[in-house]
């Protein structure tokens, strides 16, 4: 016999405000939503999973506020779950599968998550085996523990790691007509202007923060990138940023879908098959990271492949004409997980050179100035300081702390960002404002070193940091990956500096790394401050040399 819901009444409020994520999906279609290498599924078909997720979910104490934890790779299961948990007027915090066991309990904990839904295990991540470790039962199930007190249950997908856990596998069912009625009030109650979801920051500088983000500052972003990227409901996406992040989640299924475009999903990145899914399902638009980018371009079946890419985000980067073709559409973008993700981006049909040169204007909503990063005053259009946002597509907050401790006394979010914004409004990013490096006395910003060290022949990628000197402050210190078989020197690399920078933001040293051994955050971002530890022990080492 099915289990009883206590189904209380939901009086339709007066106040209630439309347009969260429940109720924007396009559920109810029946053309394409999301294609798999095994499936296609129709927005429908995914609608009405999610509607019995979300019958299930309310089956172990889900309800509106509670925060359910989504431990899953990329999948139709994935998006199931988190309409599911958005129907229930509940709060999605999606979980990074790349975290150790150490990370994800600071999470839970950190977001006071109460249901946690998680595969065991996900390539080399052995998540059921980290919780036990960090003495969490995995049959926990309405528990009132010391350890993560307020999770109090862990369901299991598709099935438990032990013979008492709680397991997803077989527990959903068509709802009731009640039981229907139920859910459409819930959504119906459920105001644009509450929390729908926590993301957590990469941590590049500190322990991840949780970021709140409402309905509305997640249907704000997505509609406007959307709009910018040119995206139609023939549109076919290729999205594999994992959806745990907000630019995985809102601009690489939300965008796609308000704009009734397909998603097209692969859970675990191999270039030949990505070629082969975008190639079968005639993908036009492409978001993943950029050495995914350069992996799909040296695969021998992209020469042959007949893609169709012309739009998504990259357009300022060395591969963006090799991969969708001289004629694309592309933009370039700046954004960060506070922001909702991306606040600013060209438009699909500016001109090329804008979308190579600027990082866009405001999405519709928003607002951004320029600050001086001492003083706190706005500068005018061209001067370079700190960058402030605020509006449609702002986070809440951050979970935990108190509004002051995010945002100005006029709401204004400062970022951390060095940028200045043209007398056309566009917006040109330069690096984050801690990154500077210090040499006697003199700010050298990295990102101007780097752009050229990657003009010289034979450079992929350039990473600047600085390496604490006693005399000086910092020594400048680059970090360069070589292309392909290319094995640039030192001394010349050092000689192209000095003839187009400054002599002191010259790099004193030169390392070369291959692509692998440069370190990377779960973000995939690349993780500065590990390359400017890696910087001093390497200085110190070769000082000490005879």
């Amino acid at each position: 016999m099915a289990e009883v819901i206590e189904l209380r009444p939901i009086p339709i409020l007066p106040s209630s405000a439309p347009g969260t994520l429940a109720t924007t999906l396009p559920g109810g279609r029946t053309d394409p939503a999301l294609l798999t290498a095994t499936a296609i599924y129709s927005f429908a078909e995914l609608e009405s999973q999610s509607r019995r997720a979300a019958i299930a979910l309310a089956r172990w104490g889900v309800r509106k506020g509670t925060h359910v934890g989504l431990l899953l790779p990329n999948g139709p299961d994935w998006l199931v779950l988190a309409w599911a948990v958005w129907r229930l007027g509940a709060v999605l915090v999606p979980l990074n599968t790349f975290w150790t066991g150490k990370e994800l309990v600071y999470a839970l904990q950190l977001a006071d998550v109460r249901i946690l839904v998680a595969t065991p295990r996900f390539l080399k991540n052995d998540y059921a085996a980290a919780l036990a470790a960090a003495s969490i039962a995995l049959d926990r199930k309405d528990a009132c523990a010391t350890l993560l007190p307020c999770l109090a249950t862990i369901v299991w997908f598709p099935s438990a790691p032990t013979s008492t856990g709680l397991s997803w596998q077989g527990c959903q069912r068509e709802p009731s007509e009640r039981e229907q009625m139920w859910l459409r009030a819930l959504a119906e109650n459920t105001s644009a202007s509450e929390p729908a979801a926590i993301f957590f920051t990469s941590g590049s500088e500190a322990a991840p923060k949780a970021v709140v983000h409402s309905h509305a500052s997640m249907l704000a972003a997505a509609a406007g990138i959307a709009e910018r990227l040119g995206l139609e409901r023939t549109d076919r996406v290729w999205a594999y940023l994992p959806w745990f992040f907000a630019g995985g989640l809102v601009a690489g299924v939300l965008a796609p879908w308000l704009a009734g475009a397909a998603v097209i999903s692969q859970p675990v990145f191999e270039p030949g098959e990505a070629i082969a899914l975008m190639e079968r399902y005639e993908a036009t638009t492409f978001f993943a990271w950029p050495h995914q980018a350069h992996a799909i371009l040296k695969h021998p079946s992209f020469c042959r492949a007949r893609l169709r890419l012309r739009k998504g985000p990259g357009a300022q980067a060395d591969w963006a004409d090799a991969l969708y073709g001289n004629d694309h559409h592309a933009v370039s973008t700046w954004g960060m997980t506070e922001t909702g993700p991306m606040a600013a981006t060209t438009a699909w049909s500016d001109p090329i050179h804008k979308r190579k040169s600027t990082h866009g204007r405001p999405l519709p909503g928003v607002e951004m100035k320029v600050l001086d990063p001492n003083t706190g005053v706005e500068l005018p259009p061209g001067q370079e300081g700190e960058l402030a946002v605020r509006g449609a597509t702002l986070m809440l907050g951050y979970y935990k702390r108190r509004p002051r401790e995010c945002f100005d006394s006029e709401g204004f979010f400062h970022t951390g960002d060095r940028a200045w914004i043209d007398d056309e409004g566009y917006l040109h990013f330069t690096g984050r404002i801690r990154d500077v490096v210090k040499v006697a006395g003199a700010s050298v910003s990295p990102a101007e070193v780097e752009f050229v060290l990657a003009a010289y022949p034979g450079v992929r990628t350039a990473v600047v940091v600085g390496a604490a000197d006693p005399e000086r402050g910092q020594r400048l210190v680059a970090f360069v990956v070589p292309e392909g078989d290319q094995h640039p020197s030192e001394p010349e690399v050092i000689a192209w500096c000095r003839e187009r920078l400054a002599t002191y933001k010259v790099p004193e040293r030169v390392f070369f790394l291959t692509e692998h051994e440069l370190p990377v955050l779960g973000s995939g971002k690349i993780h500065r401050q590990a390359l400017a530890h890696k910087a001093e022990q390497l200085v110190r080492r070769t000082d000490s040399s005879p």
